[in-house]
């Protein structure tokens, strides 16, 4: 197998690059998951601080007043919990490299990911190869959009990321939405890829 890509097809660089992303994403989704699933008590607070909020308007005069402050005042709580979680993040994440905890292996394979974006922009400089002849027009355009969607937010969702941890929640509608675009492309990305699979278009990748 030849190292560079050509007309036989993808290298072994492309196809090293390829795959080592693929796992690096991977690990990062399960690990996201897992912060979340660990989000939960925060979660379950906020719902049970809507239903008192529901319950305190239903009531009239002192009672009404009296219930919703202590809304208020649960509410100022649960704020500062989740500021005191979110400095904690921060401090696992960037003070205690030695901590193989969720929040450090979040921001290490982020970093990986941002490293794997520079990698393959700088690889694809030396040319990709010929387009399959089994792609028509239209599915290499699909294909070519598709492939710049996703490395761009090799960049965007790591860069979000940190920036969440430097600025705090200010950036998470973009991050959340980095990820909504990039599993819509991924989708789109096997989509076209499965439906080409008789035509060896997986095999191109291996």
């Amino acid at each position: 197998m030849r190292w560079r890509n050509g007309p036989h097809g993808y290298g072994r660089v492309s196809k090293i690059l390829h795959w080592v992303t693929v796992l690096a994403l991977s690990a990062q989704f399960v690990v996201g998951w897992s912060m979340e699933a660990d989000d939960g008590a925060f979660a379950a607070q906020e719902a049970r601080l809507e239903q008192l909020e529901d319950r305190a308007d239903s009531l009239e005069g002192d009672a009404r007043d009296a219930a919703r402050d202590e809304v208020a005042r649960l509410e100022d709580e649960l704020e500062a919990r989740s500021d005191r979680a979110d400095d904690e993040f921060v401090r696992d994440s960037l003070h205690r490299p030695t901590d193989p905890s969720l929040p450090l292996a979040h921001v290490a394979l982020g970093l990986l990911v941002l490293a794997l974006g520079i990698a393959r922009v700088l690889w694809r400089r030396h040319g990709l190869p010929p387009w399959a002849e089994h792609l028509g027009p239209a599915a290499r355009r699909i294909s070519a959009v598709t492939e710049k969607v996703l490395i761009g937010l090799l960049f965007v969702i790591p860069l979000t990321g940190l920036l969440l941890l430097e600025v705090g929640s200010h950036w998470l509608g973009v991050h959340v939405a980095a990820h909504l675009l990039f599993f819509a492309a991924i989708a789109v990305h096997v989509g076209l890829m499965l439906g080409h699979a008789r035509q060896g278009q997986l095999r191109r990748m291996l």
